[in-house]
């Protein structure tokens, strides 16, 4: 094991330290990718291992990614071609990054599909927390009558106690 991989080494590892060196957030990794950063961030956190389906698109969209270094943590994590520091040029037009003068740039370019699913999604939040803000706004009503009704029979008794039998 060379010291590269010393500290990748679950699979899980591998994915964080593949996210960080490509240059992605783990929404644009995940976007790419096809599916929920939810889902690598369960991943990345939790330990929870990748399907073959997660691995096979990560080996499809980065094609630099050494499969052995992904799959057994044995190797380079980079394919070596002789080429400039691992990036990804064209990651399904989610996010783009280029090398300039030695340092990275990035560009997000994300359709307006991505851009309505995530609005549908802030929406649904949205709803649902209006839901819940009505049923609270409902017990805090209910506990007020509560409280006035307990006030009101404490009245009753209290002049209950001053009557002669």
């Amino acid at each position: 094991m060379n010291a590269t991989n010393m500290t990748q080494e679950t699979i899980n590892q591998r994915l964080n330290f593949l996210i960080e060196n490509l240059g992605l957030s783990i929404r644009a990794f995940s976007a790419t990718l096809g599916v929920s950063d939810t889902n690598t961030r369960n991943y990345l956190a939790k330990g929870t291992k990748p399907n073959s389906d997660y691995l096979e698109s990560i080996l499809r969209h980065f094609s630099r990614v050494n499969p052995t270094w992904l799959l057994l943590g044995e190797g380079e994590p980079f394919k070596d071609d002789g080429a400039a520091p691992p990036t990804q040029t064209s990651v399904s037009g989610k996010k783009n990054a280029v090398n300039i003068a030695g340092g990275k740039a990035t560009q997000n370019n994300y359709s307006i599909a991505d851009c309505e699913k995530e609005r549908d999604g802030y929406k649904a939040e949205r709803d649902v927390a209006r839901a819940e803000v009505a049923s609270l706004r409902q017990q805090l009503e209910l506990a007020q009558a509560l409280v006035a009704a307990k006030e009101e029979m404490l009245v009753l008794l209290r002049g209950g106690h001053n009557r002669p039998n």
